[in-house]
């Protein structure tokens, strides 16, 4: 009897062990029938937009909402008709943008989907662009997908592809003063007229790091207020120190406590942040706490429904044009991988 016992546990374990290895394996074979599938979609549309050995990869983090897919749309135009000689294509850095957009029928895939794909069509050449407001973490993630390209284990061949990498919005202090000269242009007159006008960035919650990228913000409010009107305040979502409370106190320490307040996003796109976080949802007299519309009025400035401008920073062709200057830089430049300067 004792024996049976044995025989019936060992044959429960391998039995157990089995069902372990098959689930394994199941979701090993899911996980890479989805990877095969979005590496065969991109494969299909390169392949089938090719007509240059040069491709341009534009990057931007993604937004599920309605308006900033024809922003995206208008970008993508914009560059293309600068750059005629290049086949665009546009990518989502953000996982959770992709799979919302991919169940409402809106198909979006990472760099490295893309980067593979180029390579394998034969493209001699390869821009990548990032579309990000600031030198953060999201431009790191892009600046590691082009070093991963050309680093490629299982294609040493990507090696023999010259590639360009142009930066965010923001890059450098020239463009924070061109994009100050931009957003004054188009509040000149509401400023002029006394109201405050602010601008909601997104920002990194590490501080200063990825790139200095936070010290963007405090730079464009510095520029704004030193060269055009003390009227204009720069806070974000998530950088610390920044926030929609911190901006207030500085508004209120200039000898500006009450007044009309406008609000526009920082961003590439008007989604998620500029509709939420900013607008505080759609409701007149009652807008979501913790948004900026909510505190402000809190605070006992004047800030309506009507004062947040749901606009995106690339729903002006300036604005585009200058992340369109830093491509045409960077192909003046040394390339950030060049296989003849290599060999």
């Amino acid at each position: 009897m004792k024996q049976f016992k044995l025989m019936m546990m060992a044959a429960l374990a391998a039995l157990m062990s089995f069902s372990v290895v098959s689930c394994s394996d199941d979701d090993d074979d899911s996980a890479q029938s989805k990877h095969d599938k979005k590496m065969e979609a991109v494969s299909a549309e390169v392949k089938a937009n090719k007509k240059h050995d040069i491709a341009l990869l534009l990057v931007t983090f993604g937004s599920t909402w309605d308006a900033p897919q024809e922003t995206f749309k208008g970008m993508k135009e914009q560059f293309a008709k600068k750059f005629s000689n290049m086949d665009v294509y546009f990518s989502f850095t953000s996982e959770i943008c992709m799979t919302r957009c991919a169940a409402k029928g809106w198909n979006y895939y990472a760099p490295s989907f893309y980067l593979e794909a180029i390579g394998l069509a034969g493209y001699k050449t390869v821009c990548v662009q990032s579309l990000h407001v600031i030198p953060g973490e999201e431009y790191l993630r892009v600046q590691n997908s082009v070093k991963d390209f050309h680093y490629s284990g299982d294609h040493p061949e990507f090696g023999d592809i010259k590639v360009y990498l142009a930066g965010p919005l923001l890059e450098s202090e020239d463009d924070v003063k061109e994009v100050a000269t931009i957003l004054h242009k188009n509040y000149k007159a509401k400023v002029d007229a006394g109201k405050i006008v602010t601008f909601m960035g997104h920002g990194n919650p590490e501080g200063w790091n990825y790139g200095n990228g936070n010290s963007r913000y405090t730079m464009l409010e510095e520029e704004l207020q030193k060269t055009y009107s003390s009227n204009y305040f720069v806070a974000t979502v998530d950088m610390e120190d920044n926030y929609v409370d911190n901006m207030i106190s500085r508004m209120q320490a200039a000898g500006k406590a009450s007044g009309d307040v406008i609000c526009h996003p920082l961003m590439s796109i008007a989604g998620d942040h500029a509709n939420n976080d900013m607008k505080g949802g759609v409701s007149e007299n009652d807008p979501e706490e913790g948004s900026w519309r909510y505190e402000l009025n809190k605070a006992g400035y004047t800030c309506p429904l009507s004062n947040c401008d749901i606009k995106g920073l690339a729903d002006y062709s300036e604005i585009v044009n200058v992340w369109i200057s830093h491509m045409s830089a960077a192909l003046q430049s040394e390339p950030m991988y060049d296989p003849d300067a290599e060999e």
